[in-house]
Parts: C-alpha cells; sequence; structure tokens
C-alpha cells in the first residue's frame, strides 16, 4: 500500500489523502492482517470501603485526613470535630462522615479503584455502649442488604469476576486502640464487629509511648486478641473470638514492616516539603508545594509520614492501591463474607432485626454486664423479701383462722348453755327475758 502524499508510478503527484480517510485505511490493512482479533478494553469498576472506629479522642479523623492528602477527592467528608459528632448525628446521615477519592486507574487489569473512608463516632461520648454496639452493627448490615438488593440477592458468581463488585459493603475496619493499654471494652467490640467485617487493629498516638513501651504493647496487643477470653472473664458470659485480617507474608516483608499490629501517628498541623534536593532523590521534583503532617515539641517534631517515626506511610500503601495484591485479598473476604451474609439472611426471611439480634449476642451481655449484675441482686433481694412476707402472710391467715374457729366454738356452747336461745355475736349476753 502506498504511504500517504506519495508519488504514483508515472511520476505524477498524487493528491494528499485526509487524515481520517489514512487513519481509516491504516486499520484496514492491520485487521486484514493481524494474527488475533482485537478488542478494545472496558474499565470495570472495583469498590473498596472502609471504616474506621474506636474510642473518642485518638485521632481517628485526623488520621483519615493525613491518610488521604496527597489524593484528590470526589465526595468530601464533612468538616467533623469528633467531640460534637453524636452516634445520633451518624445515624441520620452516614453519608456525611464518608468521603470517596476519585477513582484510579489500573490499565493492567482495565479496572478502575474507587476507594471510600467511612469515619464513625467514637465509642465514650455516648454512654450507653449497647447502642453504640448495635448502632454499628446495624450500619454494617445495612450496607449489606444495599448490595443485596442491587444484586438481587446475587450470592451464585464466580469470585473472581465479583471481586470489589460490592459498592456499599464494608471491605474492612480499621479499628483504633489507645496507647499503653487496650480496654475491655476494645475487645468487646471489635469481638463484635469483626462476625461481620474483618479488623485491622490499629495502635494510635504512637509517638506517646517510647520504643521499649511500644514493642512491649505491642506484644501485649497481640496476646490479647488471640485470646481475648483470658482478658474478659465473665461467668457464664459468651466466647469471644476476634477476626483480624491476616496480611501475607511476602507483603510484609515487602513493605519492611517491622511488626504489628501498626503504630501511627497524626497531626493537623502541616509544613511544606522544601527540600530540593531530598524531592529529587525520590522522584518527586514534579510536585508543586509539596506538604507533610508534622507535630512539634519541645525537644523536636515527629512527621507522621516519615517511616522512622510513625506506620502511617505503611498504612497508607497497603491501604490505598500501592499494594494491590492486599487489596484483592480483602476484596476476597469481603465477598465470602457478603456470600455468608445471603444465606443467612434468607434463612431469617429477610429480617433484619433477628440477624443484628444475633450480631450484637456477643457484645451485649458484656457491655450490660455492670447493670445486669445489680438486676440480679436487687432481684435476689426483691425475692427474698416477698418469701418473709408470703410467709408472714401465711401465719397472720392461719392466727385468724384459729380465732374465727375459737370465737363459733364459744358462740356455739353459749347457746347450748341457754336452751338454744339466741346468742349475741359476742356470747356476752342473751336476748331478753
Amino acid at each position: 500500500m502506498a504511504a500517504q502524499g506519495a508519488s504514483p508510478r508515472d511520476g505524477s503527484q498524487r493528491p494528499p489523502v485526509p487524515q481520517a480517510a489514512y487513519q481509516l485505511a491504516k486499520d484496514d490493512a492491520l485487521a486484514a492482517w493481524q494474527a488475533k482479533p482485537r478488542v478494545q478494553s472496558r474499565w470495570l469498576d472495583t469498590y473498596v470501603n472502609y471504616m474506621v472506629l474506636g474510642e473518642s479522642g485518638l485521632g481517628k479523623t485526623t488520621f483519615i485526613n493525613n491518610l488521604i492528602s496527597s489524593y484528590a477527592v470526589s465526595t468530601p467528608a464533612r468538616i467533623q470535630d469528633s467531640n460534637t459528632t453524636t452516634l445520633s448525628q451518624f445515624q441520620g446521615d452516614s453519608e456525611s462522615l464518608r468521603t470517596v477519592l476519585e477513582p484510579m486507574m489500573v490499565p493492567e487489569c482495565s479496572r478502575r479503584v474507587i476507594i471510600s473512608i467511612q469515619d464513625m463516632p467514637g465509642w465514650g461520648d455516648d454512654v450507653n455502649l449497647t447502642r453504640y454496639l448495635r448502632a454499628v452493627a446495624s450500619f454494617l448490615l445495612e450496607q449489606r442488604i444495599k448490595d443485596y438488593e442491587k444484586l438481587d440477592g446475587g450470592c451464585n458468581f464466580d469470585p473472581t469476576t465479583m471481586c470489589g463488585q460490592l459498592p456499599h459493603s464494608i471491605t474492612a475496619c480499621l479499628y483504633f486502640l489507645p496507647p499503653h493499654r487496650t480496654k475491655k471494652i476494645d475487645l468487646v467490640l471489635m469481638a463484635a464487629v469483626s462476625q461481620l467485617v474483618p479488623i485491622i487493629p490499629v495502635i494510635a498516638k504512637a509517638d506517646c509511648m517510647t520504643d521499649r513501651e511500644l514493642a512491649t504493647y505491642r506484644n501485649e496487643v497481640q496476646g490479647m486478641l488471640q485470646s481475648p477470653n483470658k482478658y474478659t472473664s465473665g461467668r457464664n458470659m459468651p466466647q469471644l473470638d476476634v477476626s483480624t485480617f491476616q496480611f501475607s507474608q511476602a507483603i510484609i516483608e515487602g513493605l519492611a514492616m517491622r511488626s504489628l499490629p501498626l503504630a501511627v501517628s497524626c497531626s493537623r498541623d502541616v509544613e511544606p516539603c522544601d527540600d530540593p534536593a531530598f524531592l529529587q532523590s525520590m522522584g518527586l521534583e514534579g510536585l508543586e508545594k509539596p506538604v507533610q503532617p508534622v507535630r512539634h515539641y519541645k525537644w523536636g517534631a515527629v512527621y507522621p509520614l516519615n517511616r522512622g517515626h510513625s506506620d502511617l506511610i505503611v498504612l497508607k500503601r497497603l491501604l490505598l492501591g500501592d499494594r494491590v495484591d492486599s487489596l484483592y485479598a480483602m476484596l476476597d473476604e469481603s465477598y465470602s463474607r457478603y456470600v455468608a451474609f445471603c444465606g443467612l439472611y434468607e434463612e431469617n426471611d429477610r429480617q433484619l432485626q433477628l440477624i443484628l439480634q444475633d450480631a450484637c449476642q456477643v457484645g451485649v451481655p458484656y457491655l450490660e454486664y455492670d447493670n445486669s449484675v445489680k438486676a440480679r441482686t436487687a432481684l435476689s433481694s426483691a425475692k427474698s423479701a416477698m418469701t418473709i412476707l408470703t410467709e408472714e402472710n401465711r401465719m397472720l391467715a392461719e392466727r385468724l383462722a384459729e380465732v374465727e374457729a375459737e370465737k363459733a366454738e364459744i358462740v356455739e356452747t353459749l347457746r347450748r348453755k341457754h336452751g338454744g336461745r339466741s346468742v349475741t355475736s359476742s356470747g356476752a349476753g342473751v336476748a331478753s327475758c
């Protein structure tokens, strides 16, 4: 085929071919001699949804802001102060606490990854912990139901095909633990929530501890997660089991993770990263005015994105697409849990309250334990008092019956003595002579 604008053999100049016609001829030639059919790729949406849970005041909202600081956001969450966001506000508008990132394209597999992070009110602001657990469990189950309705109950698909096809279900829950000491309530809540979604424990405010304290505390947390019943003993209480997401050894080694659980420091303050040599060494010289979070102390500064100061950068790479294999493992587990939910939902005639009651059955007895002990003590005292009162009433009734019998006998004796004449009820006199 002659090239565009080439002269014919007679030496005359051929008029130029329009670009569109030339491209069409080129495509025709490729189609005529290509070895395999060419099919244009189609982007497949893949949804990854995280939830951040834990006690109030541990910096969960600040963590989210630091985690996504370098990403474009399509749907930002409402600016939130954890001290003013109540459980009722969350139940009324949970979407206002949800941040959705701009889709990330993965050309290798023609996927468009859409990541969202759901912030949650911390426990502790609402003194009714039972209500708090029910609200969290109800939210998780309602998200499952949305996917159930969207897929028309579909749970028999190929898991590989369904990887990331649940736009509403929570993929994993990041549970924030306080520094120095994990509370019994944390273990109870993690055990209850992990029935519905895998847990990724995170130690908050890591800069509150020395390296030795942090290493000791990490080992302590691992022991508590493996044997939670050892630390939450109670007679006739349900057995606890915390289901955490297990990162593969290859991922742990590839990211040089020092130890689990990961420990993070976060900050609302930022400062510009204005070291040109550093940016150039990292291949980031093209960034425009990059900033990084920082915490300033009298003795120095903590940079949360510095691996030597915090595990925030490790979590960012694990959760937001740098380690795609960890994402796919989470999505596979999420779909398997969705399939289990579908079976349970249909067994209970699609009654959410029945499933919610079963989901909270593990945690509620622990969270109501103190109140139930007091109630049982009061009930036992009331029963004892009632038993004593019943016995006293029985003895009084018997004595009253004896008095009535004696009274009747006296009346009968007087009647006989006076020859059948009527006797007053008191037996003290007779009728008129």
